[in-house]
């Protein structure tokens, strides 16, 4: 094997792959990069793995000799990092020597590394189009950041760690939940006809969240998202990179009767103001478990928090409208709070009450799929 390759294209590609790297399997080669030619193409693939989740990308390549070579990951970063620029470009030359050992070429310098071969790799599974359903690429960039944040990381809560995904009469619904909260997003105008419905890992819908952004400069206004879901894994391609990922098995808990549907206290408050006096709040707050209280008036909110006989907190935000009863109060985990307006655009949100322990609805005009729903805290006299 013998390959040429701009220095930055590699590093762009690297970028691409790099977080499905297996960082602590005791097989050598998970922490390899597996490096392959295809001749007729002038590409040169990338691909890595951890077993649960894998992604496959590729760059175009001055390719001498054809052939194929895992590298380990950590060192070549280290290599390209350092290797010097002599104006806007540099190329690499790969080139694979006796006893598995690859020459790095760059600018001046020549690095020797050694190399695993393929033969051990894990195999990739294959990608159907034929099965796939195309996506708009910001349409489902935007769901998956308005869910994943919502799934477990609590590993023994193994299915909560995935988001649920539906695709059924042209309508796709993303859901995440970890006990105490639940994100949906939901969005019609999909092509009828494929209908599934599965548990992605969290985790992996977030890798494909950044890769779409990572690639959708470079790729055309048009290009679209392909997924395949089939029995045991799910499949994503942007362009000329894939991502797989297993599937979580499991039944993923009722949620559409857990979204309130009737409410008697509604409040309009602008959205960067109220996520900013609950960050402060949470200053007061020692763990991530932590209360902020929430007072409304026709007025005014009062945000107030504390950690008994080390801090508190107290403010009051104007609201744009409030409907029901004055003075009433209710708690949240302030984290629970951010990480919704964080997801939203537009300069208003509305939440949408019952009583102090009945789960809230939070919504904005600008995400009309889009569904949140908190658990109150217990409210601390």
């Amino acid at each position: 094997m013998k390959v040429k390759i701009d220095k930055k294209d590699l590093i762009n590609r690297l970028q691409i792959v790099q977080n499905t790297i297996s960082r602590r399997s005791s097989l050598p080669i998970l922490s390899n990069y597996l490096l392959e030619t295809e001749l007729k193409a002038k590409k040169l693939w990338i691909t890595s793995t951890d077993l649960e989740m894998s992604v496959r990308s590729s760059l175009n390549a001055v390719i001498e000799e054809e052939g194929s070579i895992t590298l380990p990951a950590k060192k070549l970063g280290e290599i390209l990092h350092e290797l010097p620029m002599n104006g806007s470009q540099i190329d690499v030359v790969f080139e694979l020597k006796e006893n598995n050992r690859v020459q790095v070429l760059g600018s001046h310098s020549r690095f020797q590394i050694a190399g695993i071969p393929r033969d051990d790799y894990p195999a990739l599974p294959d990608f159907d189009e034929k099965k796939a359903v195309a996506f708009p690429p910001k349409i489902l960039m935007d769901m998956i950041k308005k869910t994943v944040f919502a799934a477990s990381t609590d590993e023994t809560r193994y299915v909560l760690n995935g988001v649920l995904f539906i695709l059924a009469k042209g309508k796709i619904n993303l859901v995440a939940t970890d006990g105490r909260r639940l994100a949906a997003a939901g969005a019609e105008g999909l092509p009828a006809g494929v209908e599934f419905k599965a548990i992605v890992p969290a985790k992996a819908l977030s890798e494909v969240g950044r890769i779409i952004a990572h690639l959708q400069e470079e790729l055309p206004p048009d290009e679209k998202v392909f997924v395949e879901i089939s029995e045991n894994k799910a499949g994503f391609k942007f362009g000329e990179t894939t991502l797989f990922s297993r599937l979580i098995d499991g039944n993923f808990p009722g949620w559409e009767q857990v979204i309130p549907r009737r409410s008697s206290i509604v409040a309009r408050i602008n959205r960067e103001a109220f996520a900013a006096v609950t960050k402060r709040a949470s200053l007061c707050i020692t763990d991530r478990v932590g209360t902020c209280r929430y007072r409304f008036t026709k007025a005014a909110c009062q945000v107030t928090s504390k950690t008994l006989g080390h801090y508190e907190f107290e403010e009051d935000i104007p609201v744009l409208s409030f409907q029901g009863e004055e003075g009433f109060e209710i708690s949240f985990n302030p984290h629970h709070v951010i990480d919704f307006l964080k997801s939203v655009d537009g300069d208003v949100f509305e939440v949408s009450m019952t009583t102090a322990v009945n789960p809230a609805l939070f919504s904005t005009p600008e995400a009309p799929g889009y569904t949140y729903v908190v658990m109150p805290t217990r409210v601390q006299n």
